[in-house]
């Protein structure tokens, strides 16, 4: 996904930090089911890891070896920094009395996810209650329903006992037409075809979220579908659910849009909870699973445009959602890489911008926006200071902490805490020279306008 040249071999002995990831299912495996797996989903990400983390995945079928055999527990949990939820099961029902997470996985993920658990929650659209399922449940449920909608937090962006369903009339459709003028309503051959659909991207200051910014621009292509699910945004945020943080309360928001090409309904297909900002896990809510599948990643051409977009999407969903301790491991392998890369030394001696800009061109070509940012500010909110001073200053610490101490003995914390004081105390200097410039501009204007 980046070009490994400009990697070399400066890269840090220290041992790679390990972002573990479980695909936690009901159903599926990495292969089969008529391409209702994750194999390809797995090979992309493990084909295409940085060189600054070691990504592990693993898949736990929660009915493997009898009904709700493998339950998750603190102990599961603890073994992964991450959580993706791809469920089928809508709900409990006769001889199935534990499709649904009990109250006990309720509280190990609570426990996980308070202390920086990141969740990837999906589902699929709904369909009618089964036969059996307890009569008080709505009338129509959610794939996925009985692993999702109980999930802290998370649980909470998905509609899971409502329509939109897959029947024409209440479905949202965003397979993209095909040259053949194949009928939108048929998955096949439009899950299968090389047609994704295009997504409208929410933008920050003329930039789409960390996930969508790829390396050579905005990621503006998911996998279609004609029956996707439906994400919500909560009318309320109470503070025993969505915590504060120093600088308030992050709540969820939709940033990336799909378009319904029958009738040109624009639904949510991603949304994100930066859980970081208040001291917890983040988590991304997609509205269906059929992102991620093999059925619908087949059409795409390997190493053609398309799949390496959906490719950076799933590695930049893989990096944003670790937590902020193994990040802090993250920093130090970018940093020792920096502080050897012969176009950061040509340019250490010209003051803190020029290094920072040619940084943060070099971190955004083998890690992207999302890691870039949390290099640059690894605290809550957005910093005040100029990003090229910011990592600048950041950069000229890990050159000077590295030249009197080897890899081992290198305190990542400490570095980028020196740094960031040192960034800001310069621009508090400019800011403070350009008041300067300007004390007595009004007098000399108007004494020369006489």
């Amino acid at each position: 996904m980046f070009d490994a040249r400009i990697v070399a071999d400066q890269v840090s002995p220290v041992a790679k930090p390990k972002i573990r990831i479980l695909f936690y299912t009901d159903f599926i495996g990495f292969s089969g089911n008529g391409g209702f797996a994750l194999g390809i989903l797995r090979d992309l990400i493990l084909a295409n890891q940085p060189f600054f983390a070691q990504i592990e995945i693993d898949l736990i079928n929660r009915h493997d070896g009898g009904h709700a055999a493998n339950k998750l527990t603190s102990g599961v949990l603890g073994r992964y920094e991450q959580v993706w939820f791809f469920g089928l099961a809508q709900s409990n029902m006769p001889g199935q009395p534990e499709n649904e997470l009990v109250d006990a996985e309720v509280a190990a993920l609570r426990t996980w996810m308070d202390a920086g658990g990141g969740v990837l929650i999906t589902g699929d659209h709904s369909n009618p209650r089964p036969p059996g399922a307890d009569p008080s449940l709505a009338e129509y449920l959610n794939l996925g329903r009985a692993l999702g909608h109980r999930v802290p937090r998370a649980g909470e962006l998905r509609v899971w006992d409502d329509r939109p369903d897959s029947s024409i009339e209440f479905s949202h459709n965003t397979h993209q037409p095909d040259p053949w003028g194949s009928d939108l309503n048929q998955p096949i051959p439009n899950d299968l075809d090389p047609y994704p659909q295009e997504l409208i991207l929410r933008r920050r200051l003329g930039r789409p979220h960390p996930l969508f910014q790829g390396r050579r621009g905005p990621i503006t292509v998911f996998p279609d579908h004609m029956h996707e699910g439906q994400l919500l945004i909560p009318e309320r945020f109470p503070a025993d659910v969505w915590p504060s943080g120093r600088l308030g309360r992050p709540k969820p928001e939709i940033v990336a849009h799909g378009t319904d090409k029958r009738n040109g309904a624009v639904y949510g297909v991603s949304s994100v909870y930066d859980g970081a900002a208040a001291g917890v896990g983040r988590i991304v809510a997609d509205a269906t699973w059929h992102h991620y599948f093999d059925l619908n990643l087949w059409g795409f051409q390997k190493g053609g445009d398309v799949l390496d977009r959906l490719t950076e999407y799933y590695v930049n969903l893989t990096l944003w959602l670790t937590p902020r301790l193994v990040k802090r491991e993250v920093n130090g392998q970018l940093l020792y890489w920096l502080s050897h890369s012969l176009s950061i030394r040509a340019v250490l001696p010209e003051g803190f911008r020029v290094p920072g800009i040619t940084a943060a061109g070099l971190v955004r070509e083998v890690a992207g926006q999302g890691v870039l940012d949390d290099l640059v500010w690894p605290l809550e909110g957005t910093p005040g200071v100029p990003e090229e001073l910011l990592l600048g200053a950041v950069v000229k610490a890990s050159v000077a902490a590295l030249s009197s101490a080897d890899a081992a003995a290198f305190d990542t914390a400490d570095v980028v805490g020196r740094g960031l004081r040192a960034g800001t105390e310069e621009y508090a200097a400019e800011l403070r020279a350009a008041l300067g410039e300007l004390d007595g501009l009004n007098e000399l204007i108007t004494q020369g306008l006489r």
